[in-house]
């Protein structure tokens, strides 16, 4: 990564090649699942290390304020046509793949976390089997970090959302096998993510 950021530092010198550039790698990286991770790790590396900066700001700041464009229109995308609820998804799953990777700190910490909070809210806010199935997926990538980040800003409403997942197990139209991986997942946030074991030594020397 660090040969190829410096061809494009020679090479992307006008603020038409950065959104190109930015555009090029959202594209990609929300369209196809196979990009996603590295499409996110090259975001991350070009963030850092892209020294070019356009009117609108950095790589960073322009690729923020794309995944931006896409974040305001959360809950019409959760509801929309199959096209669009497909883009949504990926944008979904790329911000939680890019969210893991960025370094944020202060105060951005908080508004990073509530944005992936949001995007979660406009998944349960129609909770149908397609919706389900991605907030299962953003949960299993993010799930501890947010746990983590949630846990040093005192709060607790992470907790809140999987009480609201197991809600609707019982409540939601969805498929038996939908249904499944919702209890599997509040089985692995019992869990602790799958980090380590519930049950205390004492615990386990009883049994």
């Amino acid at each position: 990564m660090e040969q190829f950021a410096e061809t494009l530092s020679g090479r992307v010198t006008t603020d038409e090649a950065l959104q190109e550039l930015v555009g090029l790698i959202y594209q990609q990286a929300t369209s196809e699942p196979k990009f996603r991770s590295g499409g996110a790790r090259l975001c991350g590396y070009l963030s850092h290390h892209l020294t070019i900066r356009s009117q609108r700001g950095s790589f960073r700041q322009v690729l923020l304020q794309r995944c931006q464009a896409d974040y305001e229109p959360r809950y019409q995308a959760a509801k929309g046509d199959e096209a669009a609820r497909k883009r949504f998804h990926g944008f979904v799953l790329f911000l939680g793949e890019l969210y893991l990777l960025l370094e944020i700190e202060g105060a951005n910490t908080e508004a990073r976390v509530a944005a992936l909070r949001g995007l979660l809210e406009a998944l349960l806010s129609h909770p149908v089997g397609y919706n389900l199935i991605c907030a299962v997926k953003f949960l299993k990538l993010t799930g501890p970090a947010l746990k983590d980040a949630r846990k040093e800003q005192g709060r607790t409403d992470m907790d809140e959302v999987i009480q609201r997942l197991g809600n609707v197990t019982l409540d939601a139209p969805c498929s038996e096998g939908v249904r499944h991986m919702l209890l599997k997942l509040v089985e692995l946030r019992s869990n602790d993510w799958g980090r380590g074991p519930v049950t205390s030594a004492s615990e386990r020397n009883s049994t």
